[in-house]
């Protein structure tokens, strides 16, 4: 009996060692980096928080990288493939390699500290449904999917991760986030020249359309329309009464009104005429690259120098644009030195 409970014992004592072993083995970096050039995924270049990047990882992340900055992936392909075989060493991974493997690796950092992250169910399905409202039916969205090579679980899994992920990435830097009274008003003083608003015009108009490219026949077609309305004008009506006609539906409810703009908000051959009126005149027919104008130009506020208390709100979200960029830097920096780099394959 006891010989029977002492091999029954050792035997355990065997599998757990043998378990144990196996498991040891797995993490080990050597066997990890065969197992990516078994599996097709090139050598390992760096583990973070356990998840291991290879080169697989990184030549996808620079094509995507020049994907969205409009680089045509035929005109690298002989660049690519000399970057896939010397990869290998640490003086070949410079500019857009380094910045992507730091990504890379402050990526897999961040998702493993976000793993525990609890994310309602309702939002995932919400930013799932944004993705799918982008095409017009289920049967575009299901072809999208699958000329990508995607699925809707993946898509759910993968949102469901990012989500847990930012929103401990948000906790994270939270505290470091807020803005004081006092770091508002150094920022104002220091800066005074930034809260200086520019004159402002208000303006009316009437319009009708002619862009570029608009065929001649039709442009002589609305020469005409606006030029008629300016006939009206000269003989007593209002332009205001007048903007039922115009074509510009955003203002024609109002009597045509735009508003107060600045330079900076309105199109410049527009602001260039109003900027040349006086107040209470309205102009002769004018085009731009739209179409064709009529304005009247009602009011004008002349450049000054805004109040703290008027600039406090954009002063606040400034600060903290620039706190939450540092932060991040530093989260990204931080989570990078975890990572272990496989120095023989970089």
């Amino acid at each position: 009996m006891k010989r029977r409970r002492l091999f029954s014992l050792s035997f355990a004592g065997a599998c757990i060692a043998g378990v144990a072993c196996g498991q040891l083995v797995l993490h080990l970096p050597h066997f990890r980096d065969a197992i990516g050039i078994f599996c097709g995924r090139g050598h390992l270049l760096a583990i973070a928080q356990g998840e291991g990047i290879y080169e697989a990882d990184l030549q996808r992340a620079l094509s995507e990288l020049r994907y969205a900055n409009g680089i045509d992936e035929e005109d690298r392909q002989e660049e690519d493939i000399t970057k896939v075989k010397s990869v290998t060493r640490v003086t070949t991974l410079q500019g857009d390699e380094r910045l992507v493997l730091t990504r890379l690796i402050s990526n897999s950092a961040a998702r493993s500290l976000g793993a525990r992250e609890k994310v309602a169910s309702t939002r995932i399905d919400s930013e799932l449904n944004g993705l799918r409202w982008q095409f017009p039916n289920e049967k575009t969205w299901r072809t999208a999917l699958k000329a990508s090579g995607l699925s809707s679980g993946w898509l759910h899994r993968r949102i469901a991760e990012d989500l847990r992920t930012w929103q401990r990435i948000i906790r994270q830097i939270a505290p470091q986030l807020d803005v004081t009274d006092d770091e508002c008003w150094k920022f104002y003083a220091t800066h005074l020249e930034r809260f200086m608003q520019p004159v402002r015009f208000r303006a009316s108009h009437l319009f009708v359309a002619a862009p570029a490219k608009t065929p001649p026949e039709m442009v002589e077609t609305k020469r005409q329309t606006i030029e008629s309305l300016a006939e009206r004008i000269k003989h007593g009506e209002k332009l205001s009464d007048l903007a039922v006609d115009s074509e510009d539906e955003a203002t024609k409810s109002r009597g045509g009104d735009l508003g107060f703009f600045s330079e900076f908000r309105m199109w410049p051959d527009f602001f260039a005429a109003v900027a040349k009126m006086r107040v209470g005149e309205i102009s002769q027919p004018i085009r731009t690259r739209l179409g064709f104008h009529i304005i009247e130009l009602t009011d004008l506020k002349p450049p000054r120098q805004m109040s703290f208390e008027e600039a406090q709100t954009e002063i606040r979200l400034l600060i903290e644009k620039q706190k939450r960029q540092t932060a991040l830097q530093n989260l990204v920096a931080d989570l990078s030195r975890r990572a272990v780099f496989m120095t023989g394959h970089l």
